[in-house]
């Protein structure tokens, strides 16, 4: 496909309510947006990042800096070098580096790609991803994510989950824990709800005790002897519940727990979910595209999870209808076992649609888009248009 032009946007989303994890309080949603017009088709990128970043992920506008000021410029530099033609897909993220923002970048530009070439080709993305036909039909199940109430309030808690259990919308929930909001809450939630295939997210709150004798151990100093509370709770995962780094730290705690040990913030690029696997470190994985740098580099971290027996699941990071369209195709891949992040956009942003559109839910499952490319186009323009790029043979 020869290029003719990119064009970078940008629009500033609103949240419904303010979302409180472990870590911090989402109150804003930043969203950039790639658009790469080809002689032949046109394919839209989104930047995944959050507007402050997380432990691991760096914020939005360092990852909106780095595509306007030289993220687009390789992508420029690529297709001149191949006279004019764009860089297939799966080759984009080798131009960019292996740091948090490269990932970030490349994310963003290998979709935006992708989208161009499966428009150009008649091909939707889940046939791109090798989904089995049926399951692209029957659609995938869509997981949603529930935050620690501003009041800290179990009933308000138990009253929200129950809206998506009676409405039949969820089948699964992923519930935000810390140290002092953790047993208590999710014990309501179990006794509310005992066939609720329920999640426990930390997001690296809790800490692993370390005796003078450099031995580790949990015990009722530990913040993560509270985490063994949780056993016999039926839970599918506690997520991330220690810091990232340590996957020695997160072996030991993986051994020492009856509830399977699920690994996000650790898991930055397909090495990196080898070696925790290597380690024992987890028994299910979160696998975030943009972190590890594209919808393709998404589907060889699964195939690593699936031929290691561990779990996965297609987690987010809040994405407009765009990129949760292109997860929920992604979230057909064989070796997914536990439902992703794929809840309507409408639920948590206000008026995404107009900037992208999701398809409608048919209960608890989502069927990924059918058409040519990664999701519908956008109707309108998403935003403020921040630069454009001519081709350099244009």
């Amino acid at each position: 496909m020869r290029l003719r032009l990119v064009e970078l946007y940008r629009v500033e989303l609103a949240f419904r309510s303010p979302v409180t994890t472990a870590t911090g309080v989402h109150t804003r949603r930043p969203v950039a947006f790639v658009r790469i017009l080809a002689e032949e088709s046109e394919g839209w990128g989104e930047c995944a990042a959050l507007a402050d970043g997380t432990c691991v992920d760096p914020p939005f506008d360092a990852v909106s800096t780095a595509l306007e000021e030289s993220g687009v410029g390789r992508l420029l530099a690529a297709s001149a070098a191949r006279g004019g033609e764009l860089p297939p897909a799966a080759q984009v993220p080798a131009l960019f580096g292996s740091g948090p923002v490269a990932q970030f970048v490349a994310a963003t530009l290998e979709m935006a790609v992708l989208d161009a070439e499966l428009r150009a080709s008649g091909e939707p993305l889940w046939r791109r991803l090798g989904v089995e036909e049926a399951v692209a039909r029957a659609g995938v199940p869509v997981g949603h994510l529930v935050g620690i109430p501003e009041d800290r309030s179990i009933d308000a808690l138990v009253a929200r989950v129950d809206a998506l259990v009676r409405g039949a919308r969820t089948a699964r929930v992923r519930v935000k824990i810390e140290p002092g909001w953790d047993a208590e809450p999710l014990r309501a939630l179990r006794d509310a709800f005992p066939h609720l295939v329920l999640q426990a997210d930390a997001n690296a709150a809790y800490r692993w005790h370390v005796s003078a004798s450099g031995g580790r151990s949990m015990d009722s100093r530990d913040d993560a002897a509270r985490l063994a509370e949780l056993d016999g709770l039926g839970l599918s995962c506690i997520e991330q519940p220690l810091p990232p780094g340590d996957l020695t730290a997160l072996a030991h705690l993986a051994a020492r727990l009856d509830t399977p040990v699920a690994l996000d913030e650790s898991l930055t690029s397909i090495s990196r979910v080898r070696e925790a696997l290597r380690y024992g470190a987890c028994d299910v994985a979160c696998l975030k595209p943009a972190r590890l740098g594209g919808l393709l580099r998404a589907k060889a971290a699964v195939s690593v999870c699936r031929e290691s027996g561990a779990g996965a699941f297609v987690g987010g990071f809040f994405e407009t209808g765009l990129a949760r369209t292109a997860n929920a195709a992604l979230a057909g891949i064989s070796g997914f076992t536990l439902p992703g992040d794929l809840s309507d956009p409408g639920e948590y942003l206000a008026r995404p649609a107009r900037v992208a559109v999701y398809p409608g839910l048919a209960g608890a499952l989502v069927r990924p888009f059918g058409g040519p490319g990664l999701a519908p186009l956008p109707s309108m323009h998403p935003g403020e248009l921040v630069r454009t790029w001519q081709a350099a043979h244009m």
